[in-house]
């Protein structure tokens, strides 16, 4: 599972930044050029899709002209905005232990993505590969994450420090001049991922706000109080992009692919390879959907059945019956 996908969370808090960087108005532009939707995102069981976000930034930046836009939504951006993941990584005891942590956990807010460190002598440079090389407006994204990374630092080294350098993919001067301005950094280019540098003697930095032992998360506990469940599988891929389909009102596999960027005969064959096919999965998301629905909402059986995708209220009917040995009534009144 390579695909790159970004925790729900923090596409939902780009969007807000976007609404006031912008406009709410452009910012449905970008979403719907994209095929997305905020009920899309608001409901998505976990993650999105990462180049979607990049799609989205970059749409912006063209109909605004800033060419700057991912740097200055880092610089926006509140950390703490990842709650559990964020509270997990600033409450480690020291800075190479919040690093350690950040790296350990990446796969809950961005599987696909991996953190790399790279020691050069007296230095450890932190970079973070996303995945996304040649996708339009991932340039965006790893300005973001540099200015990030970057206020993380600073949480245990102080509002004063500086990386010792930056580095970025690619060599735009205009956006060289705004990173090293914003970061107070020198900024290497032709670097294979974004990343930034600190001493090594820093790494020993102890946390200078320490968390009450109440408040200490361990790693064990990260996925259920961050609400998600971990992607290890196409068939998991599959299953949280239906449910951006489901808000979005078209569950067919060429749009799943699509959302996933891949083609319809190569997701069938992924998951093949998993014992499983598209129609077992959308299945198995249409029941799951519809036992939540009559158990948990008062929905009329009508409005339900069309959500799911069926024209006749009968058709959902007998298919559901066929799922549970009961029907959507006899369901909705034992478990309500």
């Amino acid at each position: 599972m390579t695909q790159g996908m970004v925790n729900a969370v923090e596409f939902a808090h780009v969007v807000d930044l976007l609404d006031r960087i912008s406009s709410p108005a452009l910012v449905n532009r970008a979403l719907r050029a994209s095929n997305l939707s905020r009920k899309a995102i608001r409901q998505a069981d976990g993650y999105v899709p990462y180049r979607l976000e990049a799609s989205v930034i970059e749409y912006v930046a063209r109909a605004t002209g800033d060419a700057q836009l991912g740097a200055k939504l880092g610089e926006q951006f509140n950390y703490k905005a990842y709650d559990a993941y964020a509270r997990y990584v600033l409450s480690a005891p020291d800075l190479r232990s919040a690093i350690a942590r950040g790296r350990q956990a990446l796969f809950l807010i961005n599987p696909g993505s991996e953190i790399n460190l790279e020691f050069r002598g007296d230095f450890l440079v932190f970079g973070r590969y996303s995945g996304l090389d040649g996708v339009v407006g991932h340039r965006h994204l790893d300005d973001g994450t540099i200015v990030m990374v970057t206020k993380v630092f600073q949480h245990f080294l102080g509002p004063d420090w500086r990386p010792e350098w930056v580095e970025v993919a690619g060599s735009d001067p205009q956006r060289s001049a705004y990173l090293e301005d914003l970061v107070g950094a020198p900024l290497r280019t032709g670097a294979s991922m974004p990343g930034i540098a600190v001493r090594v003697d820093d790494l020993a930095t102890k946390n200078p706000c320490p968390p009450d032992p109440n408040q200490v998360l361990s790693f064990a506990e990260l996925p259920t109080a961050m609400g998600v469940r971990p992607l290890t599988s196409t068939r998991d891929l599959v299953w949280h992009t239906l449910t951006i389909q489901f808000a979005l009102g078209d569950m067919t596999q060429g749009a799943v692919a699509r959302q996933l960027n891949i083609g319809s005969r190569t997701l069938q064959r992924m998951l093949q390879i998993e014992g499983t096919s598209f129609r077992d999965v959308k299945a198995s998301f249409i029941e799951f959907r519809a036992r939540t629905l009559l158990a948990e909402t008062n929905f009329e059986i009508p409005s339900i059945a069309r959500s799911l995708g069926y024209d006749e209220p009968k058709s959902f009917q007998r298919a559901f019956r066929k799922m549970t040995d009961m029907t959507p009534t006899a369901f909705r009144n034992t478990n309500a």
